[in-house]
C-alpha cells in the first residue's frame, strides 16, 4: 500500500511516498507573474522621466560651468591686455589659404585650467599649429569648448588634410556677425588686424565700451549643431554641414570669423523650418545656393543648445543664466550689443 503524507523536515516541505522524496516547488501563475510585470513597467515609466530631467539638469549645470570658466578667463585676459580678446585676428598671406588668423579661443587658452597643454602655441604663424596631423594642436579638443547636450558628429574634424577641434560656445558679435562684410560690429568679439571686416584695423572690446552694462551684455553662449534640415543643403553642396563649423582656432578662410562668434540676427534656438525638397516654403526663391545665402548667415551665427527650452549664456560681468527661448527678439538683440543705450532692458531668465 502506498502511504501518503505531508511531514517538515529541517524546514523543508516535502512529500513522502513510497518511501521516496519529491519536494514542493513554490512558484508564480501566469497572471501573477503579468501583474509583477506590468508594477515595474510602471515603476519604470514613473521613473524614466526623473531620470531623464536628472541627467538634463546636470548638464544644463556642467555646460554653465564651462561658460563661467571661459568668462572669468576672458577677463583674466583683459586684466592682462586692456581689453577682451580679438574675435578673429586676421592677416592675409600670399600663399592659400589667403586669409589667417589667431581666434579668440587660442588666445584664451593661457588663461584656462588646462591651458598648459597647449602653452607652445603659435601666434605669430597660426597656419603651424595645424601641423602634425591628429597630435597637431588645432586638433586637440578641449572639454572646457564643449557642452554635454551638443550633438557633435566628429571632433576633432579634417579639413583639407588639418584636423580642428570644435566648440559648442561662441562670443557674442552683435546684432550680427556673419557674413563679415555685412557684420554689425557692435557686440563684443569681431575681426581684428590688417584683413578684419568690415573695415580693416579694428581694434577688439574693453569693458569701457561696453556703455549699456556688462550685466546686460552678453560674452558667450551656446551653440547648438543639430539642424537636420540645414544639413539637406549641405548635401546638395549649397552650404557647408554643421558638422565642420564651430573649429575653434579658426585659422584659414575670410568667414572663419563664424567659427568662434554668435549673433542676434536669428532668434534663439533658430533652426532651418523646411528641407532642401521643400524649398519653395522659403520666402523669396531658392534657386541657387547665392539665394540660400542668408539662412546660412542665420543659421550659422543662432544662439542655441541642446538643452530643453532654451540656452545658457555668459554675461559680460561673469554670470552665467538660462535665457528662455521665448525671449523676444528685440530683448536678445539688447542684450548682444553693447552701446546702444540699452542699461535698463528687463529681461527674464530660468
Amino acid at each position: 500500500m502506498i502511504r501518503s503524507s505531508l511531514s517538515f523536515r529541517s524546514g523543508t516541505l516535502s512529500r513522502e511516498r513510497a518511501g521516496r522524496k519529491y519536494p514542493i516547488v513554490a512558484g508564480f501563475t501566469l497572471v501573477e507573474l503579468l501583474v509583477v510585470m506590468a508594477v515595474v513597467g510602471l515603476l519604470v515609466a514613473l521613473l524614466l522621466p526623473s531620470v531623464h530631467q536628472a541627467r538634463s539638469s546636470a548638464r544644463r549645470t556642467q555646460c554653465a560651468n564651462h561658460l563661467r570658466q571661459l568668462a572669468l578667463a576672458a577677463h583674466g585676459f583683459h586684466t592682462a591686455r586692456g581689453t577682451f580678446p580679438p574675435g578673429l585676428e586676421q592677416f592675409e598671406a600670399a600663399a592659400p589659404p589667403r586669409f589667417r588668423g589667431t581666434s579668440l579661443f587660442s588666445f584664451l587658452l593661457p588663461y584656462l585650467e588646462n591651458g598648459n597643454l597647449l602653452q607652445n602655441w603659435n601666434y605669430e604663424s597660426p597656419l603651424k599649429n595645424a601641423d602634425g596631423g591628429l597630435a597637431a594642436p588645432t586638433a586637440t579638443v578641449i572639454s572646457v569648448y564643449l557642452c554635454p547636450a551638443d550633438t557633435i558628429v566628429r571632433n576633432p574634424v579634417k579639413v583639407d588634410k588639418r584636423y580642428y577641434g570644435i566648440t559648442s560656445y561662441g562670443g557674442n558679435g552683435g546684432s550680427r556677425s556673419h557674413d563679415p562684410e555685412l557684420a554689425t560690429v557692435d557686440g563684443l568679439f569681431h575681426t581684428t588686424g590688417p584683413a578684419s571686416e568690415p573695415s580693416a584695423f579694428q581694434a577688439p572690446v574693453a569693458l569701457s565700451k561696453i556703455r549699456d552694462g556688462a550685466s546686460h551684455t552678453i560674452l558667450f553662449g551656446e551653440r547648438s549643431h543639430h539642424d537636420p534640415n540645414y544639413e539637406t543643403f549641405a548635401q546638395m553642396y549649397w552650404c557647408e554641414s554643421l558638422a565642420y563649423l564651430g573649429r575653434w582656432p579658426a585659422i584659414g578662410g575670410r568667414k572663419r570669423i563664424a567659427d568662434v562668434t554668435l549673433s542676434a540676427l536669428a532668434p534663439l534656438n533658430f533652426v532651418l523650418p523646411f528641407a532642401f525638397d521643400a524649398r519653395g516654403q522659403a520666402d523669396g526663391q531658392l534657386g541657387s545656393s547665392r539665394d540660400f545665402a542668408i539662412y546660412e548667415d542665420l543659421r550659422k551665427g543662432a544662439y542655441g543648445s541642446g538643452h530643453p527650452g532654451g540656452a545658457n549664456v555668459a554675461l559680460a560681468d561673469g554670470s552665467v543664466h538660462f535665457l528662455d527661448e521665448a525671449i523676444p527678439q528685440t530683448v536678445l538683440e539688447a542684450l548682444c550689443t553693447r552701446d546702444q543705450g540699452e542699461t535698463g532692458t528687463n529681461w527674464h531668465v530660468n
